[in-house]
């Protein structure tokens, strides 16, 4: 019987780099200056190799959001066993506040570009909600088990991701053109999700 192990796992390796340099044309480029031929030439693959994995370049796309999502998720679980370093909730904000930011820096770009797309097409904005549902369920199971007893959970905790969120994006904007001051705006962000959070 004929080894077929060598042959997937090309292909497995294929569709990775076509997914890694979607992700980097994206970012790049934007979603609506780049073609699956642009994207297989920068990938080394061909054309018809391309589209052997995907049917089309929106495909690419939404194949390329759970990438997005995987990295952000990878990057998030190697700071999970810190969170058990920090006496206080407000500390424990801060660090996590942190690496919000540092989540935001390093995938800014395609962050700000799949926002964009999801308020104007539907199956981006289907895959986006189902990643942030994902998301809001995963850290919900993260919570320490007192915080089970919150009345409306999911709703504190989307307006306190919605406010750690807004900190990254301003902390993002071009520091001569910003209209606030970074250190109160931290310090007071955090003030607020503490709130939203303490009441058990």
């Amino acid at each position: 019987m004929e080894n077929k192990t060598p042959q997937r796992d090309k292909a497995i390796r294929t569709r990775q780099k076509l997914l890694e340099t979607t992700f980097e044309q994206i970012a790049a480029n934007g979603y609506h200056n780049i073609t699956v031929d642009k994207i297989a030439s920068a990938a080394g693959v061909s054309t018809g190799s391309a589209y052997r994995y995907f049917k089309n370049k929106k495909e690419m796309l939404l194949a390329t959001i759970e990438y997005y999502y995987g990295n952000i998720q990878e990057f998030s679980q190697t700071q999970d066993s810190h969170l058990t370093e920090f006496s206080t909730l407000e500390e424990m904000l801060t660090y996590v506040l942190d690496q919000f930011y540092a989540i935001h820096k390093k995938y800014y770009a395609i962050h700000e570009e799949l926002e964009s797309l999801r308020h104007i097409d539907p199956d981006i904005k289907a895959a986006y909600d189902q990643i942030l549902q994902q998301s809001m369920e995963e850290l919900i199971r993260k919570l320490p088990a007192q915080y089970a007893t919150l009345p409306n959970l999911k709703e504190r905790l989307y307006l306190g991701i919605s406010i750690l969120e807004n900190y990254a994006h301003t902390q993002m904007e071009d520091s001569s053109t910003r209209q606030y001051d970074m250190d109160a705006l931290k310090n007071l962000s955090i003030q607020v999700v503490n709130g939203l959070l303490s009441d058990i």
